[in-house]
């Protein structure tokens, strides 16, 4: 690919990666207002439904690892267009099956081609980014983008459910991933020369895989980005029960509340994006990490001392969310600086980071019980705390090497 026609991190492209990106995410916000009526139409019990949920995370997690390292091998683009056309053949298929267990195995499969969106996305700011501070920026913007999906992906849920019962939700969903596919077929270049493309066999893909899990700085960055995202995870299941529980607010409060958290998130990744030239990947993921830090201890000592309240609980919680989407942008770009070779199989071993460390991060913030925040809120702190431990490690190891 010649460098005049190599592509570049347009806003353009960047609004576009950050479209797909959101596939996941809102394969899950989308959905989750129809979990009654799913359980009221095919007569199931409330685990069954959720199994539905469990089967996706599931296949994310084996798409994130694997999908992504076989871009490497056929390239960005294709990949794209195969796995979203997929994502939404499956998505049109599970609004018409009668039986919950054809929803779950169709929801699985789901998982596994909706999370190509954010893998491959990852990897191609990754292809084209010229300067670590570019893929900074790149990554904060898409980061900032899979923020959004929270904000309109629920009420978009609940407005379709109201109209159509959970059908239509995933309906909705399938029209979405078919609009990605349109904007992967349009806007989204291919970033992986032929030349640079490594053979599609198993074992060159696995000799990838094997050669990333044996860099160190490569391995603490990912691990920081793993134990960032668990941290999250942690604020993510436990905040309903905080606020309609712990606080005595209304779920209209809390969707309120969430929604500025979410608002939140966007606004650190665009702020990272903003400080990404000026201060650096590795200073500016010390920040972010502090920031969290800083917001979810503030929780501990307030929640330990029975003094936690819903007007202090919204603005400390969107600082430590704001402090999140800094540190995921960061090491997310430090990590994919180390995979230069094989960008897919690097985003994709984020991925498989991620998924490992937030499924049990996630029911974490109830192991007391509905009527107190404090579990919840010292998860947040002890992860955010532990990634910049793990961030630090890589840092030395790099300045090491």
């Amino acid at each position: 690919m010649s460098e005049a026609t190599r592509p570049t991190l347009t806003p353009g492209l960047l609004g576009a990666l950050g479209f797909v990106a959101m596939a996941g995410s809102l394969a899950t916000d989308l959905y989750l207002p129809a979990f009654p009526d799913v359980q009221d139409d095919l007569g199931v019990s409330a685990p069954v439904v959720q199994l539905t949920l469990t089967a996706f995370l599931v296949g994310a997690a084996i798409g994130q690892f694997s999908v992504g390292t076989v871009s490497d091998a056929l390239g960005r683009r294709r990949t794209l267009l195969v796995a979203l056309s997929l994502y939404a053949f499956a998505g049109f298929g599970s609004a018409l099956l009668p039986t919950i267990e054809g929803v779950i195995a169709l929801r699985f499969l789901q998982g596994v081609f909706g999370a190509v969106g954010a893998a491959v996305a990852r990897a191609i700011v990754a292809d084209i980014a010229e300067t670590k501070q570019q893929a900074t920026r790149g990554i904060s913007i898409v980061v900032a983008m899979l923020g959004v999906g929270p904000v309109f992906g629920s009420p978009l849920g609940a407005v379709l459910v109201e109209w159509g019962g959970w059908r239509l939700a995933l309906t909705g969903l399938a029209t979405l991933a078919s609009a990605m596919v349109v904007v992967t077929a349009l806007a989204i270049p291919e970033s992986l020369p032929p030349e640079d493309r490594h053979p599609a066999r198993i074992r060159p893909l696995l000799g990838n895989l094997g050669r990333l899990l044996r860099d160190g700085p490569f391995v603490g960055y990912a691990l920081s980005y793993g134990l960032t995202y668990g941290a999250f995870v942690v604020y993510i299941g436990s905040s309903s029960f905080i606020v309609q529980s712990v606080f005595d607010r209304s779920p209209m409060t809390y969707s309120l509340a969430f929604s500025a958290s979410s608002l939140c998130f966007v606004g650190g990744a665009l702020l990272n994006a903003r400080l990404a030239k000026r201060i650096g990947a590795a200073a500016g993921l010390r920040a972010a990490h502090i920031a969290a830090i800083a917001a979810a201890g503030a929780l501990v000592v307030l929640a330990s001392g029975g003094a936690l309240t819903f007007a202090a609980w919204v603005p400390l919680s969107c600082v430590f969310v704001a402090g999140i989407a800094g540190a995921m942008s960061n090491t997310t770009a430090l990590a994919l600086g180390r995979a230069g070779f094989a960008a897919g199989a690097g985003s994709a071993t984020l991925g498989l980071f991620q998924y490992v460390i937030a499924a049990p991060a996630s029911p974490l913030g109830g192991l007391w019980g509905d009527d107190t925040a404090l579990p919840a809120t010292i998860g947040m702190a002890v992860g955010a705390a532990f990634a910049l431990c793990a961030a630090l490690s890589a840092r030395a190891a790099e300045r090491h090497r």
